[in-house]
């Protein structure tokens, strides 16, 4: 006879969730695209972002594994209840740092328990602009307002849920050479997306879903109708205050009309001629086409 028995706590468990995490893996694969994006410019190189698959697991056995020294900040992500946790390592922070400022980033992290003001200022970058692209990520699935809370050094110091209260991690480990390799945890309350489980367990378009060509084609043939107002500005003339206030009827203003005028189409200078005659009327030759104008 089996003494081998384990207390079980309805509603909770990593088989009570399957399809909510498959849908929150689903908006991580768009998420670890919008990350690498976010941190190439930053380090100066491409890094690998994988997108790991969401679990769920205890508070306290989530922070048992963070270091003492690292970047935790809370959010409010409304419509969702509870407050959600980003975590940032501090060897990443200082390395992504040491790169922006020239160098290889392979400098040895010290002790301490403290972020340089310039480490404080990149962890709000790097914080801020997820948080943006996570609130895109999910804008298929359910609009999201995400606030900052509070920023701290520290698990300890954010008491974002009790011990054995149940998470939903998401975590992208992020790779610049084979030696380096950090974590960006995401923390959800199980709570929060119970809420919204029928939401995200819905299919999520894809980033690079292929657009249908019989709608790209009607929409290309509309667009060509559409009527842009178009000007161009023979001279801009300067005058005081005192001349503007002295003008009469009959008062002549000296203006210089250059040899490339711009062609306007709506705010943006398309085009750079002359102004002649043909037929009879005023025309535009257009002698050179500005820069990026298929932009």
């Amino acid at each position: 006879m089996t003494t081998d028995v384990q207390s079980f706590a309805f509603g909770r468990g990593e088989l009570q969730a399957p399809v909510m995490l498959s849908g929150l893996d689903r908006l991580g694969e768009k998420l670890g695209r919008r990350i690498r994006a976010l941190i190439e410019p930053i380090a100066g190189v491409r890094p690998n972002v994988e997108a790991q698959d969401a679990c769920v697991l205890d508070f306290a056995a989530w922070s048992a594994k963070v270091p003492a020294f690292t970047s935790i900040s809370l959010y409010r992500i409304l419509p969702l209840k509870g407050q959600m946790l980003l975590r940032l390592d501090a060897g990443m922070i200082s390395t992504l740092v040491d790169c922006f400022y020239g160098g290889i980033g392979n400098r040895p992290l010290p002790v301490r328990g403290e972020f340089t003001p310039t480490e404080d200022r990149l962890i709000a970058r790097i914080s801020e602009t997820l948080m943006a692209r996570m609130v895109e990520s999910w804008a298929d699935v359910l609009p999201l307002d995400a606030s900052l809370i509070l920023r701290e050094t520290g698990v300890g110091y954010a008491a974002a849920a009790q011990p054995a209260d149940q998470m939903v991690l998401q975590r992208f480990v992020v790779t610049l050479t084979r030696e380096q390799e950090w974590p960006i945890d995401l923390l959800f309350p199980l709570s929060a997306l119970r809420a919204v489980e029928a939401l995200t367990g819905a299919k999520v378009p894809a980033d690079d879903d292929q657009a249908d060509p019989v709608w790209q084609g009607r929409i290309a043939r509309r667009m060509r109708d559409i009527r842009l107002p178009a000007r161009t500005v023979l001279a801009r003339p300067n005058l005081s205050l005192a001349d503007l206030m002295d003008l009469k009827v009959g008062d002549v203003i000296p203006v210089t009309i250059g040899r490339a005028l711009p062609l306007i189409v709506g705010n943006r200078i398309v085009a750079h001629g002359t102004i002649g005659e043909q037929d009879g009327r005023a025309a535009f030759q257009i002698e050179k086409l500005a820069q990026e104008t298929d932009q």
